[in-house]
């Protein structure tokens, strides 16, 4: 979503382009002088009469074509970062993204906000500890909380709209602080992605806490390797702490211990660690063990799965970081969180164990199997593919990890996009190691793998159907088709149960 206004109406605004230009960059003002614009929007597609049209230095080679375009629908000026564009409409030539994030908080005037931003990042972990952190915020502290990210912009627990990518663009980050300062919202909690990291998707924003939650293999097809991976998540922390804000870490990863500065607050297994402001242990599942200061406190009924357990110190480190949450309070807050859908979700299919998970990386797989395999009485079933058109190097990663941590296997399709299905499931295939013992199965269809797992499961067993979590489409050759593994699922569980009560 390119255009805010659309999302954010209320983010109108009327402003001379002197004005908002006071101070950055080269303004050309063309033999029309100064213009009053009405909205800046960076598609010229899609841009309105009296709007500033935003070239982005993504349109480089195309930037004087697209400005053409946009004076054909009426456009007052021309903003540029990094490049000249032929036209003879007024242009802001800015030199930096640093220099339209200071223009953009002028146009949305929220130089001054109130509402502070907390950012988390992280290969995995990003959506539990945002879900869980607004729970807490929202429901039990009683603050005016938003969050975004892969959930999309969720205003409360029954109000979630489409933002577009987990970090969306930077127009619409802008207009979503700018729509939350109107609204009083105390803070928004955001999902910052490795892409909107390195497109500079968050410039112009000040995080007042900056959360990393742990480092694995994704994406690294578009960042050029994982050092680069790395480095692009390492200098998000890092300039949210130049900037004095907080930023909490996890400690049980090498890589973030090494690139985190030194001014972090941390967390990490281990009840008697030393180095560490809060420590965790999960002794039975549904619970976890908080020590802090040589003071310990027990969180229960949280969502199964070790992982949770991680992601709730985490929020607990936060709580006490950015809003100074005493550490005995913890448990009032923190007991009964809930996951957000698709994170190790459990459809209570009887007789089954049967989980919806979103794991889609080799870490989170592993796991999310680990879990599930303290969780069940027998048989450890698998669904599972890998997504076209993304990091190939973690297909077989993720094949191995399957083989060695389940009992029987499908491999499957998981939004396959451009690619062709078996191509992807051959290069998972080609990563398993012998010796295993799992049973590996192919089947491309993934209602069929739902079926077949299903009608496998005896008492006992546990099926985690893994990969989309609560994605409700599959994307095949460009195009969405209505998916839901949940529904899926629950079709067929209902008729196994049927035939088990006959």
């Amino acid at each position: 979503m390119t255009d805010p206004h659309i999302l954010f109406p209320n983010t109108d605004r009327v402003h001379s382009l002197l004005h908002i230009s006071q101070g950055l960059g080269l303004l050309k003002t063309g033999k029309d002088g100064d213009v009053q614009l009405s909205g800046i929007c960076d598609d010229s597609r899609e841009v309105k009469p009296g709007y500033a049209f935003l070239c982005m230095p993504r349109s480089t080679h195309f930037a004087s074509e697209y400005a053409a375009d946009a004076k054909k629908k009426g456009v007052h000026a021309v903003i540029s970062i990094g490049m000249q564009v032929q036209t003879d409409l007024p242009v802001l030539q800015l030199d930096s993204m640093q220099q339209l994030g200071l223009l953009l908080r002028r146009w949305f005037e929220t130089e001054q906000a109130s509402t502070r931003l907390i950012g988390i990042t992280g290969t995995d972990g990003k959506t539990s500890v945002t879900w869980m952190l607004r729970e807490v915020m929202a429901h039990r502290l009683n603050k005016p909380i938003w969050s975004s990210g892969t959930l999309g912009w969720v205003v409360n627990d029954d109000d979630m709209r489409d933002i577009g990518n987990t970090t969306p663009a930077l127009l619409t980050m802008h207009a979503l602080l700018a729509t939350a300062e109107e609204k009083h919202i105390s803070h928004i909690i955001s999902e910052i992605s490795s892409h909107g990291i390195a497109q500079e998707r968050i410039t112009g924003l000040d995080f007042n806490t900056a959360v990393w939650t742990s480092m694995g293999h994704d994406h690294l097809q578009d960042h050029g390797g994982y050092e680069n991976y790395l480095s692009t998540k390492a200098g998000f922390v890092k300039a949210c702490a130049q900037n004095g804000g907080q930023v909490v870490a996890n400690a049980d990863h090498d890589d973030i211990c090494s690139r985190a500065p030194s001014s972090s607050h941390w967390y990490g297994r281990g009840l008697n660690r030393d180095g560490i402001d809060l420590a965790w242990e999960q002794e039975l599942p549904g619970m976890v063990r908080l020590a802090h200061k040589g003071k310990e406190v027990l969180i229960e009924d949280i969502p199964l799965g070790e992982f949770h357990a991680e992601n709730i110190a985490c929020v607990a480190l936060t709580l006490m970081t950015s809003l100074g949450i005493r550490f005995n309070k913890l448990p009032k807050l923190l007991n009964a969180i809930s996951a957000p859908p698709g994170r190790m979700q459990d459809l209570a299919a009887g007789l089954w164990q049967v989980f919806i998970d979103y794991a889609h990386t080799p870490e989170a797989l592993e796991r999310c199997l680990k879990a599930a395999r303290i969780l069940t009485g027998k048989r450890l079933l698998l669904v599972f593919g890998c997504g076209g058109e993304r990091d190939r190097e973690k297909r077989p990663q993720m094949g191995d990890t399957a083989a060695h941590l389940s009992d029987l296997v499908w491999i499957t399709s998981d939004n396959p996009r451009g690619e062709l299905p078996e191509v992807i499931a051959s290069e998972i295939e080609h990563g398993i190691s012998r010796p295993y013992a799992a049973d590996i199965r192919l089947q491309l269809d993934r209602e069929q793998a739902i079926a077949e797992a299903i009608a496998e499961l005896q008492p006992g067993d546990t099926l985690v159907i893994a990969g989309k979590g609560h994605e409700a489409y599959m994307e095949i050759a460009g195009t969405r088709l209505i998916w839901s593994d949940q529904e899926v699922a629950e079709k067929y569980l209902a008729s196994k149960e049927l035939r088990a009560c006959a």
